[in-house]
């Protein structure tokens, strides 16, 4: 093994001596081959030069040459067996130094100038939103289109193209470095590559690629919001004076027609430069605009949102008798839980810093009412059985059934209507339903005090002019006693009566 490695370090430096007049070894290039190169240079008859000046000194200051050389400066080939030379010959190419490398040098960078790339992206599939993780799914082609001359050279005089692999054109062609720069952390898988080379010197890289899309999402009007969808590309390595992204419409565009619970309004693409600090990227941006239909909501929380407040309307046409007392608070209650956790689902789908929306002030209406409910029937029962005042009320439950319908169907048809038709804002129809309820709330209860304290005040008149009829009725019957005895004692045979 040993023998093999030193003819192979043999062969590989005479080849460099006689392709680059004098190759620049760093030490560190091959620290742990070390010894085992020593021995060779030892064996072979190699020297080791240290040479002051010229342009051999400028990586390491260190020449190799061979000591067996003709007249022309070549090395003797004598030493090295035909078995080993192709091997020699292969790793010194990859052990050359060049000044020019055209796999890190831009195509324009001599010249100064800016190097354009043409740039598209196609939505293939979309596999919906994640609100809480605050990313979207996609299925996408990117397409990258330059131009460099340099590529030509590696085609063959009877082809127009050539097609290589991701991984080949890495170690081959420049590349501008474009990447998604919005997207989740290990969270884009490339499907499949290329990298297509022609004669006209144009390079076109495309790849298909499933990607998780870092967005923040606009959540105020949820569930009747509209989120765009953006797709935004850069250069991970060149600035904007170096590298300018251009759309390109014809490798652009949205091929999704299934969108789940949304709608597509539309899709554009644009191109920008943007400065952060001395960060100035050349941006390219695919957008697609889609609203949500709300056909999930209105199954999944707005029906039976509306069912359980309905039924909580039913405990006012309860028989108003001591029987259903405990039916009619019973009900009114789960009607309440029910709806609670109905809420709280319907929650669960957004990030927990998500901004008051439409669905918040639908779930608080909602819940105010159905505590109205239960305050009303309460009232009912207390003025009945406490106050003894069966006619209140019996005339808070009829009432009740009327108004508190009226009150719950005006306040969903401004939230709802306010939401979907933009009616009002957000914060408008906040305050109008909010106000509304507090007036109802405060106008019915003074209705009811005022009902209560003018009963009241019938009955101690009514107390007092029964007493006082009772008092005068009292008199009355005294004095008709005493006129009784007169009478009596009038009528005897002079003697006393018997009063």
């Amino acid at each position: 093994m040993q023998h093999t490695l030193t003819f192979f370090f043999t062969a590989a430096l005479a080849l460099a001596v006689r392709y680059s007049d004098g190759l620049a070894l760093p030490v560190q290039q091959t620290p742990s081959r070390s010894g085992v190169l020593g021995k060779a240079v030892a064996k072979h008859g190699l020297t080791v030069e240290k040479r002051d000046s010229g342009k051999a000194v400028a990586t390491s200051g260190l020449r190799v040459t061979a000591s067996n050389e003709t007249a022309q400066g070549l090395p003797v080939q004598s030493k090295t067996s035909g078995k080993h030379t192709a091997l020699a010959q292969k790793v010194s190419s990859h052990m050359r130094f060049r000044r020019y490398d055209p796999v890190l040098v831009r195509p324009n960078a001599k010249e100064g100038l800016v190097d354009k790339v043409n740039v598209g992206v196609i939505l293939k599939t979309f596999f919906g939103t994640h609100l809480q993780h605050h990313t979207f799914s996609i299925d996408m082609v990117l397409t990258a289109r330059w131009h460099d001359p340099r590529v030509v050279k590696f085609i063959n005089k009877s082809h127009d193209k050539l097609s290589m692999a991701w991984s080949q054109a890495l170690e081959l062609l420049w590349m501008p470095g474009i990447v998604v720069t919005n997207r989740d952390i290990e969270s884009y898988e490339i499907v499949s590559a290329s990298v297509t080379i022609f004669k006209s010197g144009e390079v076109v890289r495309v790849e298909r690629a499933r990607a998780e899309i870092m967005k923040k999402f606009e959540l105020e009007a949820y569930p009747f919001d509209t989120q765009h969808l953006a797709v935004n590309l850069a250069s991970s390595k060149y600035m904007s004076n170096e590298v300018v992204l251009i759309p390109d419409k014809s490798a652009s565009g949205v091929a999704e027609t299934q969108w789940g619970g949304y709608d597509l309004e539309g899709w554009h693409t644009e191109s920008m430069t943007a400065r952060d600090g001395n960060l100035k990227k050349s941006r390219f941006v695919l957008e697609a605009d889609v609203q949500r239909s709300g056909q999930k909501y209105y199954e999944e929380h707005l029906v039976p949102a509306f069912i359980a407040l309905t039924i909580s309307w039913a405990v006012f046409y309860f028989p108003f008798a001591n029987p259903f007392i405990t039916p009619r608070l019973a009900l009114s209650v789960l009607a309440l839980l029910v709806f609670t956790n109905l809420m709280v689902q319907s929650s669960k789908a957004l990030p927990g810093a998500a901004p008051f929306n439409w669905n918040d002030l639908f779930n608080q209406q909602i819940q105010s009412l159905m505590f109205l409910t239960i305050v009303l029937n309460i009232s009912s029962e207390i003025a009945t059985h406490s106050f003894q005042n069966e006619k209140l009320g019996k005339a808070i439950n009829n009432q009740a059934k009327l108004f508190v319908p009226l009150l719950s169907v005006l306040n969903i048809v401004i939230i709802l209507g306010s939401g979907k038709r933009n009616w009002m804002t957000l914060e408008h129809a906040t305050n109008l339903t909010k106000a509304a309820l507090v007036m109802f709330c405060v106008c019915w209860f003074a209705k009811d005090y005022y009902s209560f304290d003018l009963h009241r005040g019938k009955e101690v008149a009514a107390g007092a002019a029964a007493g006082g009829l009772g008092i005068a009725a009292g008199a009355g019957g005294g004095g008709q006693g005493d006129a009784d005895c007169d009478a009596g004692g009038d009528g005897g045979d002079g003697g006393d009566g018997g009063c």
